[in-house]
């Protein structure tokens, strides 16, 4: 298969949103239609393309539709993200359609994520995963070490 790598931009919120779903639902197991998910939905995206905000966004050539979506953005402590460390890490969102994971793709959107997030002069970045999930060691290999746990969930933290 091929592939193109392109910017998210402001008009793709739609998109991530759909993205967004399908990553809690991994990393959380909670539903897409609950309260919770429509609210945590609003702070990952209210507003996207800000600045601070950033993404990559995969499309399949062949089936011209989008696969993956990786982005990243800045939380407060008064209105944090499940994987929030401080204001000046930003948090990772990132998806893989199930028919295309284990193709490197994720892998690939988030190190695009990491050299950019380099390049801004961010200190690191963080994510959360669910403790039982075979993506904790994904993150892991990348060099995301734990920070802490919260529930079902870990906080990880890569240094940049």
């Amino acid at each position: 298969m091929r592939y193109i790598f392109r910017i998210a931009k402001p008009k793709d919120k739609p998109l991530l949103k759909e993205f967004l779903f399908l990553a809690f639902q991994d990393t959380q197991e909670i539903d897409s239609s609950s309260e919770e998910i429509e609210s945590m939905t609003a702070r990952y995206l209210e507003n996207w393309g800000q600045e601070g905000d950033l993404g990559f966004i995969i499309e399949s050539l062949e089936e011209e539709k989008p696969v993956a979506a990786a982005w990243f953005r800045q939380f407060s402590e008064e209105l944090p993200g499940y994987g929030f460390v401080d204001k000046q890490i930003p948090e990772v969102s990132i998806a893989v359609l199930p028919e295309y994971r284990r193709a490197g793709l994720g892998r690939d959107l988030l190190m695009r994520l990491i050299d950019q997030a380099k390049m801004e002069g961010y200190p690191g970045l963080s994510l959360s995963v669910n403790k039982a999930s075979a993506t904790r060691k994904f993150y892991e290999r990348l060099e995301f070490k734990r920070v802490r746990e919260a529930g079902n969930l870990e906080v990880l933290k890569r240094a940049l």
